[in-house]
């Protein structure tokens, strides 16, 4: 969360990279980032950084980048936001999102103690006890009236 559409567009620029790599170039084995992925990073405007930042080294094993100011990829997502264009990602999860509320409830056989989940207006049967399985509300009004 927090991330800008360029910052989460540099990254799949960054992903596309490996498939380049993969199709046309010599990738290293066991995900290291070599040189030559080092170059077409920084062909395409994107520095590859080990800390995401000015002075990190270019290669490794775990790595990260950070834009290249007007470089080529600046220029291009520059001239793709002029258009208005964003990210679509109102659904998408995001940590420490919080759910909205449950649509599910838990039911419950009174007789064994069988649980389901549904919706709240569902009808259901508890099949070995043949009785109408309740909502835990349903439940404790039941017992609070008995």
């Amino acid at each position: 969360m927090g991330r800008s559409d360029e910052d989460i567009c540099s990254t799949l620029v960054h992903e596309m990279m490996h498939c380049w790599q993969h199709v046309f170039g010599e990738p290293s084995k066991r995900g290291y980032h070599n040189k030559e992925w080092a170059a077409k990073m920084k062909a395409v405007g994107l520095q590859p950084s080990s800390t995401g930042a000015v002075g990190g080294r270019e290669t490794g094993q775990r790595m990260s980048h950070y834009i290249i100011p007007d470089g080529p990829f600046a220029q291009a997502f520059a001239k793709l936001a002029a258009t208005g264009w964003k990210l679509n990602l109102q659904s998408a999860h995001r940590a420490g999102d919080k759910k909205g509320p449950n649509s599910k409830v838990k039911f419950t056989c009174s007789a064994c103690g069988q649980n389901a989940w549904g919706k709240l207006d569902l009808a259901i049967i508890c099949k070995p006890c043949g009785i109408e399985m309740l909502s835990a509300e349903a439940l404790d009004r039941t017992i609070k009236a008995a």
